[in-house]
């Protein structure tokens, strides 16, 4: 049976965590791992940076990836394609040999959370095997069963998007003409204006990219 299994992981570990300081407030997101003849190409969102040209800067100062390209742009994250060099080999390298699916993975200057999808336990025991002899300080923090997943959770959804973009059809947010406002919404959650946005904008582009476009 399929295992999903939650880990932590100290930001620095994580060579993308050089670019993630205390003073800002980006966060990374890994949307996914593709086993290339090249290597293997990631996929992630940088959100909230600001300044992205400063942000690519400290990346590539860093040497984290051999090559970085921005390939989309969606309200204040940007998607970049990177190529990792070996300072990185043996986590991505352990996530691909496994098998694993990453769910979820995200940085901020207070580390990373992972999220995989293992074929089964003897898999997983395996990866863990491979980040102990490796030295790779991850810490697991959950498992579970898929079946035990939530909704939010198959969709790939973090429990705050998955919240308000349920508050947000209750509240007729989608209707035409709309019976509630995105301010309404923050209040209702007691955040931001900008906040509720974010939440409704992700949690649709990860909804239909593992719905309508997930053949794709």
């Amino acid at each position: 049976m399929a295992t999903i299994a939650e880990f932590t992981l100290p930001v620095g570990a994580f060579p993308l965590g050089d670019a993630l300081t205390a003073e800002s407030e980006i966060r990374i997101e890994l949307e996914r791992i593709v086993p290339a003849e090249e290597g293997v190409l990631p996929f992630f969102w940088a959100w909230d940076s600001g300044d992205f040209d400063e942000f690519e800067r400290r990346v590539r100062e860093k040497r984290a990836v051999e090559s970085l390209t921005a390939v989309d742009r969606v309200g204040t994250g940007v998607l970049y394609r990177a190529r990792w060099n070996h300072a990185v080999a043996g986590l991505v390298a352990g996530i691909t040999e496994a098998g694993a699916s990453i769910l979820e993975a995200r940085g901020t200057a207070d580390g990373w959370r992972f999220e995989l999808r293992f074929p089964d336990r003897d898999v997983l025991r395996e990866f863990r095997r491979y980040t102990v002899e490796n030295e790779i300080p991850l810490r697991l923090r959950r498992l579970y069963g898929v079946t035990q997943m939530r909704a939010g959770e198959r969709y790939d959804l973090t429990e705050e998007q998955r919240t308000t973009i349920v508050a947000a059809y209750e509240r007729g947010y989608f209707d035409d003409p709309r019976r509630t406002t995105q301010q309404e919404l923050a209040d209702h959650f007691g955040v931001s204006q900008r906040a509720v946005s974010q939440r409704i904008q992700r949690g649709l582009y990860r909804l239909v990219g593992n719905t309508l476009a997930a053949d794709r």
